[in-house]
C-alpha cells in the first residue's frame, strides 16, 4: 500500500515538474544554434566523426547526433532534449533526497519536494539548459544522480558495477563530477556501512577513476587539456578568491557592482554560519540530524571544488554550467533551512514563495539574454544568406551578450554547416564584453567628412568611388575593398546595421 502511494506521488511530481519545466524554459525553445554548438554540428554533419580525443567528451556529439537524426539542422529537438534532461534531473534529485533521511514522515517528503522543485527553477546554472552545448554538465549530473540513488537504495557487486559505468559515462560528458566518489563514500558512511565496506568501495572508486584518467591520457596525450593552466597555476590568492566567488554565485546573479556582491556574499555566509550554530545548539534536534546537516554541508563543499579550481564569472552568467551539480546540494540545504527553522505552515509557505519568486525572476532574465543572443546569431546568418551574390564584411561580430554566447567560437563552422562559401565572408573582429560596456546603449557609425568611425577599432575611409579603405586601429591593419562588390555590416549592440545601404551607385 505504501509502495503504491509512493508510485502515485512520483507520477504526480513527474507531471507537475514536466509542465513547469517546459513553461519556464519555453522562451528558449525557439532559439537557434550558438557558438560552440556549431563545433559539434560540423563534426557530425561535415566531418562525419565523433569527438573522442581532444577533450574526451564524446557524449556531446552523440547527443547532438541523436537530435540531428530527429530534426536535422532544425534546433527545436536539441532544446527539447536540454529541457527534458533538466526535468529528469529534478525528478532524480527528488528520488535521491527521498532516501536521504533527515526528517521524519511528511517532512521528509516535503524536503524532497522542496529540494527538487527549487533545483528545477534554480536560475544560476542556466547555461546548462539554455545553451545547447551546456548540456554536458546536466548530462554529467544525470549520471551522477543515478550513482547516488544506487548508493542509497542498492548494495552488492552488480550495483557497484552499474554505478561505475554511470560514473564513467558522466565523465565522458563533463569532468565536473570527478569528485563524485568522495560524495558516495560519505553517503555510505551515513548509511552506517562497515569500515571494511567503505574501504572496499574506496578502492573500487579509485580504480574506476584511475581507469578513466588512463584512457583519457592514452587517447588525448594529456589529462587536463587546454584547461590545465587554470588548474595548475600558482595564483593561490586567486584560488582563495574563487571560493568566495563560487559561494556567492550559488545565490546571486553576475553583476558589475562587485562591492555589492561581496557584501551580500558575506551576509549569506554569516547567515549560514549562524544557522549552523543554531542547529547544532538546538536541543530538540538529535545528534544524528545534526551530523547529517554537517555532512550535507561537506558534500556541498566537495561539489564546488571543481568550480573553485576553474573559476566562474561574477559579472555575467558565463561558466555557471559548473554550478549545475553543486546546485543539487545547495537546494537541499535551502530546503533544510526552510523546514528546520520554521514549524509554522504559513511561514514555510512565505519562505518558499519568496525564494521561488527570486529564482524565477532571474531565470526569466537569463532566458531573455539567451533569446537575445539567438536573435543576434540569426540576424548575422540571415544577412550572409541574403547577400545576393556579393561578398559580405562583418564588423563587431558579438562575442557574447552578458554571458550568453553568440559567436565566440563557431562562426566559420556555422557558415560551412549552412553551405556558405567562407571566402565570400570577411569577419573583421569580434566585439567582446569589456569593449561594448564602454560604449553607450548602442554603437553609432560616426560620419566625419569622408570617413566613418565605428567603435572600438574601425575607421572606414571613402576613397575614389567605389573604393573603401578599412582600418583596424587595434592591430594597425588596413584593407581596400570595393563598395559595389561588398555588403558591409556592423553590430551596434542591439542589431546588425548595414552601411552604405542607400548610397547611390558610382557613375
Amino acid at each position: 500500500m505504501q509502495e503504491s502511494k509512493s508510485i502515485r506521488l512520483t507520477y504526480k511530481v513527474a507531471l507537475i515538474f514536466a509542465f513547469i519545466g517546459f513553461i519556464i524554459y519555453a522562451p528558449v525553445l525557439g532559439n537557434t544554434f550558438l557558438s560552440d554548438d556549431y563545433d559539434s554540428l560540423y563534426r557530425i554533419y561535415i566531418q562525419k566523426r565523433i569527438l573522442y580525443r581532444e577533450f574526451l567528451r564524446p557524449m556531446i556529439d552523440i547527443s547532438f547526433y541523436f537530435n540531428y537524426f530527429i530534426s536535422g539542422l532544425s534546433p527545436w529537438s536539441y532544446y527539447l532534449f536540454n529541457i527534458s534532461v533538466h526535468i529528469i534531473n529534478a525528478l532524480l534529485l527528488f528520488r535521491f533526497v527521498s532516501g536521504f533521511s533527515i526528517f521524519t514522515n511528511n517532512d521528509q517528503i516535503l524536503f524532497a519536494l522542496l529540494s527538487s522543485f527549487l533545483f528545477l527553477i534554480y536560475p544560476f546554472h542556466n547555461e546548462s539548459i539554455s545553451w545547447l552545448s551546456g548540456r554536458l554538465s546536466s548530462m554529467a549530473c544525470f549520471f551522477a544522480l543515478i550513482c547516488l540513488i544506487i548508493t542509497v537504495e542498492r548494495s552488492g557487486k552488480i550495483a557497484a558495477v552499474v554505478s561505475g559505468i554511470c560514473f564513467i559515462l558522466g565523465l565522458l560528458c563533463y569532468e565536473s563530477i570527478i569528485l563524485l566518489p568522495l560524495i558516495i563514500l560519505i553517503v555510505l558512511w551515513l548509511k552506517k556501512k562497515s569500515f571494511s565496506t567503505i574501504a572496499w568501495q574506496g578502492v573500487f572508486w579509485l580504480m574506476i577513476t584511475a581507469f578513466y584518467l588512463a584512457v583519457r591520457f592514452s587517447l588525448s596525450g594529456e589529462i587536463t587539456g587546454n584547461y590545465g593552466g587554470r588548474l595548475s597555476d600558482n595564483h593561490f590568492l586567486q584560488k582563495i578568491s574563487n571560493v568566495g566567488k563560487v559561494f556567492g554565485r550559488l545565490f546571486l546573479p553576475g553583476s558589475e557592482n562587485q562591492r555589492f556582491l561581496i557584501f551580500i556574499t558575506v551576509a549569506i555566509c554569516i547567515f549560514f554560519m549562524v544557522t549552523t550554530a543554531f542547529i547544532l545548539r538546538n536541543k530538540t534536534r538529535s545528534s544524528e540530524e545534526k551530523i547529517k546537516w554537517l555532512t550535507l554541508i561537506l558534500i556541498e563543499l566537495i561539489s564546488i571544488i571543481i568550480p573553485i579550481a576553474f573559476g566562474v564569472s561574477t559579472r555575467t552568467s558565463e561558466g555557471d554550467r559548473l554550478l549545475y551539480f553543486p546546485s543539487c546540494f545547495i537546494c537541499m540545504l535551502i530546503a533544510c533551512i526552510i523546514l528546520w527553522l520554521t514549524q509554522s505552515k504559513a511561514i514555510r509557505i512565505i519562505w518558499f514563495a519568496a525564494i521561488s519568486i527570486y529564482f524565477l525572476c532571474f531565470l526569466e532574465l537569463n532566458n531573455r539574454r539567451w533569446v537575445s543572443a539567438s536573435k543576434a546569431a540569426v540576424s548575422i546568418l540571415d544577412s550572409v544568406h541574403n547577400r545576393g551574390g556579393k561578398n559580405i564584411i562583418l564588423i563587431n561580430v558579438p562575442d557574447e551578450l552578458e554571458g550568453a554566447f553568440v559567436f565566440r567560437n563557431g562562426l566559420v563552422k556555422a557558415l560551412l554547416v549552412n553551405k556558405i562559401d567562407t571566402s565570400d565572408v570577411k569577419i573583421m573582429n569580434y566585439l567582446k564584453r569589456p569593449d561594448y560596456l564602454k560604449a553607450g546603449k548602442t554603437i553609432p557609425a560616426i560620419e566625419r567628412d569622408s570617413t566613418i568611425d565605428i567603435y572600438p577599432d574601425f575607421l572606414i575611409l571613402e576613397q575614389a568611388c567605389p573604393d573603401l579603405l578599412l582600418t583596424n586601429s587595434r592591430n594597425n591593419s588596413s584593407q581596400s575593398v570595393r563598395k559595389d562588390r561588398n555588403l558591409i555590416y556592423y553590430w551596434n549592440k542591439e542589431a546588425l546595421i548595414r552601411l552604405f545601404e542607400n548610397d547611390p551607385d558610382c557613375k
